[in-house]
């Protein structure tokens, strides 16, 4: 029975499994948008950070950030992510260096 489908996958072409699989993930996005459609509207929940009780200083500022933009968070925190990753990378490169290891490039011989 196996052999009789893979046979019959093999006749139809290239073009027309494309087709196929270009439909069967167009079915599986509807069906995931009529998931989503279906939902509660989630417009009356609203998330905020409290930022009162913060004094001035870098907390309070991305508290106003969050609390005002969405997008401009995100770039915030990406942005802080790399920057954080470049020192700490940076700071351990030298500490292995002064340890004596040397992480340089490895030469290779075959």
């Amino acid at each position: 029975m196996k052999n009789k489908i893979k046979q019959r996958i093999h006749q139809l072409g290239k073009g027309w499994r494309s087709l196929a699989m270009a439909g069967g993930v167009f079915a599986l996005w509807v069906w995931a948008f009529q998931a989503l459609a279906s939902a509660p509207p989630a417009s009356k929940i609203i998330n905020v950070a409290d930022s009162r009780a913060l004094g001035s200083g870098v907390a309070k500022w991305i508290a106003d950030i969050y609390n005002s933009s969405y997008w401009l968070y995100g770039a915030v925190v990406v942005v802080s992510m790399a920057g954080m990753g470049f020192v700490l990378g940076m700071g351990f490169d030298r500490l292995v260096g002064r340890l004596g290891i040397d992480l340089g490039k490895l030469e290779h011989h075959e």
